[in-house]
């Protein structure tokens, strides 16, 4: 999939989604396509993270004026639907697997991809100024 895209945007992919890819590659002995991903941390291209432009690359730290929501915060601070608007977040996946409620997970993260797409897109266009 990485072969197929110039840019990613993400929510917090710089500190632990891509990170993760790369160590789970490794692991799996899983060939990387795309190493630039981690990149200069104030670059946007090919790797915006939303999480960094959104607190200023964190500047005022934990307490400050910037300081690091989460994504839920910013989509309704901006007015747009939160992926987690359909009452349920990423914690409840590990419950709903432990109870054998697979049917539910499927039919929830269509639903939360899109939200999170949506979100994305137009936080990634509102970072950049457009």
């Amino acid at each position: 999939m990485a072969k197929h895209y110039e840019t990613i945007v993400t929510f917090n992919g710089r500190g632990f989604d891509v990170p993760f890819v790369y160590l789970r590659s490794a692991l799996l002995n899983v060939p990387i396509s795309r190493k630039d991903w981690l990149g200069y941390r104030f670059q946007t291209d090919p790797h915006c993270d939303l999480a960094e432009q959104l607190t200023f690359y964190n500047v005022s730290g934990r307490d400050g004026a910037a300081r690091r929501f989460n994504l839920d915060f910013y989509c309704k601070a901006f007015g747009i639907e939160s992926p987690k608007a359909q009452g349920v977040t990423g914690s409840d996946v590990n419950t709903l697997m432990a109870e054998g409620r697979y049917r539910d997970i499927a039919e929830i993260l269509p639903a939360r991809r899109e939200g999170h797409r949506a979100a994305v897109s137009y936080l990634a266009g509102a970072a950049r100024g457009r």
